[in-house]
């Protein structure tokens, strides 16, 4: 008998004992002896796919519910990310119209510093007031460009019926 690797091992070590004890001094020549190895066969062919093919077939199920899951999520979190995307868009607008708002009702070259306290910027730095907007922008640069090149790769937001 030959060393065998382990599964390979335990479908020999299930067959064999009934192997030797059911053919031993059987007749296996002519029909009787056709119809019992057939009925061997079978009973090997059982013992082979409960011991190896049923696990495997469960293994690829219980990934395949995994797969089925995880894409369930991940279009979730798609949609998730279309409506998040269409909410910073409604934002920036609305901030673009408060800062609009904004520049109407301040007189020229009045800039707020901060909470009801106003700065004349022209005559403290000597350049014209800037707007939130490019505030921002020149107090984090790399935030800024980071924000540009995910508006420009994402475009235009689509319809809801794509």
């Amino acid at each position: 008998m030959t060393e065998q690797p382990g599964p390979q091992r335990r479908i020999a070590d299930a067959i064999r004992p009934a192997m030797l004890n059911g053919l031993q001094d059987a007749e296996l020549i002519g029909a009787p002896g056709t119809e019992l190895i057939n009925a061997w066969v079978d009973w090997i062919a059982s013992v082979v796919a409960g011991q190896v093919v049923e696990p495997i077939a469960a293994e690829r199920d219980a990934f395949a519910d995994r797969v089925d899951t995880l894409t369930q999520v991940a279009r979730r979190h798609k949609e998730g990310y279309k409506d998040a995307a269409r909410d910073v868009q409604l934002l920036e607008a609305r901030v673009a119209e408060l800062e609009a708002e904004v520049t109407q009702l301040r007189p020229p070259g009045v800039v707020l510093a901060g909470p009801a306290v106003e700065v004349d910027v022209a005559s403290a730095t000597g350049t014209p007031s800037q707007s939130l907007r490019d505030r921002l922008r020149a107090k984090y640069p790399a935030t800024a460009e980071a924000l540009d090149r995910r508006d420009a790769e994402a475009g235009p937001i689509r319809s809801a019926e794509n």
